[in-house]
């Protein structure tokens, strides 16, 4: 049963956790996180990596911009990994629905309630975002 694009795009919120094989110059499937809602896009979404890539050592902004999951907080992850929450990307959330409904992108979880506010909390206080950045998509 095919579902109904305004039933998909409902289920798109901050917090959820989505897996997709869709993205451009990535050769392999990615979860990634929505932390921003508007009208018409998904933005701040943030990637799930295996580990903090070593380049962002020497950039200790980013480096605090590194959020840790447990494994044992999510079971879809095969091992402890980090929300790398450096960068401000969007997506059209048409784009995103008919990605899910051809079965490109998954919804798989949602990030914690309270990880969702510490994770707020951490990009609200970074001078990595623009104030602009931030209010569009990092506050309710």
């Amino acid at each position: 049963m095919e579902l109904p694009e305004s039933l998909i795009e409902s289920s798109i919120t901050r917090g959820v956790i989505l897996h997709s094989t869709g993205f451009e110059n990535i050769d392999h499937g990615k979860f990634f996180v929505i932390m921003g809602v508007n009208e018409d896009k998904v933005a701040g979404f943030f990637f799930i990596n295996s580990n903090v890539h070593r380049s962002i050592y020497q950039k200790p902004e980013q480096l605090a911009l590194q959020y840790p999951l447990k494994r044992s907080d999510y079971n879809f992850l095969d091992h402890d990994s980090f929300l790398c929450a450096t960068q401000v990307l969007t997506l059209s959330k048409k784009f995103l629905c008919n990605s899910i409904m051809l079965g490109d992108t998954l919804v798989i979880s949602n990030l914690r309630d309270d990880h969702v506010e510490e994770v707020l909390e951490m990009v609200r206080n970074s001078r990595v975002f623009s104030k602009i950045e931030k209010e569009q998509f990092f506050y309710e």
